[in-house]
């Protein structure tokens, strides 16, 4: 199901997901680094857009969804380089609803909803209010549709909730005070979110970099494999099909065990790769292609805009980006490679 669903765009998917519960227009939530996860629905789909709702919105081409600005609500922190996505997003739509966070900058790290959440779903509760849709009416309950997992609590109009940047479970500390007059669907899987960033970027070219590094190693039967940082598990399932059961496999995520764990590292080879990224790697690419227009000014992105949509209609537009990568075996009575 997976594989089939991440080739089809992720409005495709979501609208069958809508159909799967009978939905119409919804109300949709989402963060910064989830652009893809909603963009394709406001363009192609505006219809089943009731309103939408970005929390510490990221640098948009706001063209494409101008006809959205009127229910448009724009969560944000007061200073600091993320804020300048809200500022630019209001200067070229200045209908869309602003809502700041007072003493507060957003990093795309920041749990948000656990530290001003209170304060946010009364902001997003007297917006939704103000732009009304029918209520449905879905039983509690989990499932996945079209490669999408989904969780519905609450009654009354349907509201979306995308991953908010780290996770969908950022979100449960609103739930409940959402649930008691919405209809709340919270969305995750592996085309979504950060996730959904990783998976596309496990289908790039970026592969290749991981399968150089991994040529490097040379893993022997019955070493034990530490992969350090393992996200959605992109190389983890790449060390399992090479080693095919011979090791044991730990995979985590950064904590200040295993900083520790990683020190001491001998026979370290380092070398930098590139990766080239094109379109067809849509979320990916779009993130990068916002983060270097972020750095423009207006004449530079608008001499960028027109010299890519020439190599992209050629073909020949792509986005490199490097990777420092380091190979090193940690001496112990049981030998483990880290990389």
């Amino acid at each position: 199901m997976t594989k089939t669903a991440a080739a089809r765009p992720v409005e495709a998917c979501l609208i069958d997901l809508f159909q799967h519960l009978g939905l119409g227009a919804a109300h949709i939530v989402a963060g910064r680094l989830g652009i893809t996860d909603w963009q394709g629905l406001a363009i192609r789909h505006a219809d089943r857009v009731a309103s939408l709702t970005l929390i510490n919105p990221p640098i948009l081409g706001a063209g494409q969804i101008r006809s959205l600005a009127p229910r448009m609500l724009a969560v944000t922190g007061d200073f600091g380089p993320t804020a300048e996505g809200a500022s630019k997003l209001l200067t070229d739509l200045p209908e869309v609803a602003l809502h700041v966070l007072g003493g507060f900058e957003c990093h795309p790290w920041s749990d948000v909803i656990a530290e001003r959440g209170a304060e946010i779903g009364s902001a997003i509760l007297d917006f939704l209010d103000a732009h009304p849709v029918p209520a449905v009416s879905l039983p509690e309950r989990q499932g996945e549709a079209a490669g999408i997992s989904y969780r519905i609590r609450g009654e009354g109009p349907p509201l979306v909730l995308m991953p908010l940047d780290l996770a969908p479970s950022q979100w449960e500390p609103l739930i409940s005070m959402l649930g008691t007059r919405y209809c709340t669907i919270t969305l995750g899987g592996p085309l979504l979110g950060v996730v959904g960033t990783l998976e596309a970027r496990g289908r790039s070219t970026y592969l290749g970099v991981v399968r150089t590094v991994l040529d490097q190693i040379e893993f022997q039967p019955k070493e034990v494999i530490l992969e350090v940082g393992g996200g959605s598990g992109v190389v983890l399932r790449e060390i399992a099909r090479r080693t095919a059961g011979a090791n044991r496999i730990i995979d985590v995520d950064i904590n200040r065990y295993l900083l520790r764990e990683a020190v001491g590292l001998t026979e370290l080879r380092c070398f930098p790769q590139l990766v080239a990224m094109t379109p067809t790697e849509v979320s990916v690419f779009t993130i990068f292609q916002q983060q270097i227009l972020a750095t423009l000014t207006a004449e530079e992105a608008a001499e960028w805009r027109s010299a890519a949509a020439q190599a992209e209609a050629m073909g020949t537009f792509f986005i490199a980006t490097g990777h420092h990568c380091a190979v090193g075996t940690k001496p112990s009575g049981a030998r483990s490679r880290v990389s």
